[in-house]
């Protein structure tokens, strides 16, 4: 423990515990001092800042004897670096007498409406958000306290563009000598586009096997994580959830019908940073003994709006279903296909309750970094200098029903209009 002399405790408290914030947010809270005698110091100042930053290396070869040299990559965006005072004046001259006892100053700050991106620890770089007030005392060096807090870009995943499937379909012929193989194929889905971290992703997949091999489905989820400096880039994928169905036999055909693969508390995808980017993927693939895997990539979008179901989802509204049966007609009559979908019909319910948050899989960081001034150590700063991100997270999710029952659902519900409606009249 180190002695901190009349300073007995400095810490940042946020206004209800509240730690994790959005676009526009108050930040509010208040910079607890307490002391052991009276202490004379310039002033006392607080900071909220938030900066992507990115930093990576990679070892050249100077072509001769001298062998390898390091070259460094980094990217730095601020977002914002805001400051108030709170004790004392901005002249370095200043004297004011902080009295023994316990002190609390309150702080509020805005965060912008606009411009930036969730907040992110990742392999090569982060988006990081904190607060930190500082001790200016004369001859001596300053004293600091940190406290990170986590930013949610909003991305709603109840938006059309979202709710709809991602399907893609592959196939490959073996060879041994020569002789040619039947060809081994896979078809698959996901049941929409966009998911929450605590919600499970519905597969649905045919597996055709016409090889003399048995082949095994599984499925994957992947994060890429994108980094950007000096005109290059960086690239790390993580794996997280695996699904791994029944062996295929020679000659015959595997299928899953809306097997779940379940969504860890990952950071939602970002999509709004220049100098970073987080991607996710599912892989469904064949592992093939004796030959290369065949795979397929379904990209799909995390975001932090949790999936609104029951009567009010947009795959059970009217519209929904009258632009089904407006498509299958079309397609049946072959008329030209309809106008473009209109984005909003009517406005999603708001939530009965306020999203639940879970620390991120990625675990804590140490907040310690090149912000803090070089004739400052680790001792001189009395904050807690570990943070995790927090990201949204569904605890009471309901799976889908099976792909099967929905297509036959919506077979069932359509209702093929006129011609006279298909162009333009009211179908009577």
């Amino acid at each position: 423990m180190h002695k901190m002399g009349k300073l007995k405790s400095f810490q940042i408290i946020l206004s209800e515990n509240k730690t994790v914030f959005h676009p526009g947010g108050k930040i509010m809270g208040k910079v607890i001092v307490e002391l052991k005698g009276d202490m004379k110091m310039r002033s006392l100042r607080i900071f909220m800042r938030g900066v992507a930053k990115v930093h990576w290396t990679e070892s050249r070869s100077t072509g001769s004897r001298l062998g390898s040299y390091t070259e460094h990559y980094n990217a730095e965006v601020e977002y914002f670096f805001k400051r108030q005072v709170l004790f004392g004046g901005e002249v370095s001259e200043g004297r004011d007498t902080l009295t023994e006892g316990r002190h609390e100053f309150k702080f509020h700050f805005d965060l912008p409406m606009g411009g930036i991106a969730t907040s992110f620890e990742g392999k090569h770089g982060s988006i990081r958000y904190w607060l930190k007030a500082e001790m200016d005392k004369p001859w001596s060096f300053n004293t600091k306290t940190k406290k990170a807090f986590t930013v949610i870009s909003p991305i709603d995943i109840n938006k059309p563009e979202y709710q709809v499937c991602v399907e893609s379909s592959v196939e490959k012929t073996l060879c041994c000598w020569l002789f040619t193989s039947g060809p081994i194929s896979i078809t698959a889905r996901t049941d929409r586009r966009g998911y929450c971290p605590g919600e499970s992703i519905a597969i649905s997949a045919e597996f055709d096997n016409l090889s003399k091999r048995t082949v095994i489905p599984y499925a994957t989820l992947y994060q890429t994580q994108t980094f950007f400096a000096s005109g290059k880039s960086r690239i790390r994928k993580t794996k997280f959830t695996v699904l791994t169905g029944l062996p295929v036999g020679p000659g015959t055909r595997g299928s899953w019908d809306s097997q779940l693969l379940k969504i860890p508390p990952v950071s939602p995808s970002i999509i709004n940073c220049c100098v970073m980017k987080v991607d996710y993927f599912v892989k469904v693939a064949l592992h093939i003994p004796g030959a290369y895997n065949l795979t397929i990539h379904l990209p799909i979008i995390i975001g932090t709006v949790p999936y609104r179901g029951g009567p009010h989802s947009y795959a059970d509204s009217r519209f929904f279903h009258e632009a089904q049966a407006l498509l299958a007609a079309a397609a049946y009559l072959d008329v030209p296909n309809p106008p473009p979908y209109r984005e909003t019909i009517t406005p999603p319910p708001p939530f009965e309750d306020p999203p639940t948050y879970v620390e991120s899989v990625g675990g804590a960081v140490n907040l310690w970094d090149d912000d803090d001034d070089d004739n400052t150590s680790p001792e001189n700063n009395m904050g807690d200098l570990t943070y995790t991100p927090m990201y949204t997270y569904v605890y009471n999710y309901r799976p889908p029903p099976r792909y099967s029952d929905v297509v036959q659902s919506d077979v069932d519900h359509i209702v093929f209009p006129s011609i006279d409606f298909l162009n333009g009249g009211d179908g009577s």
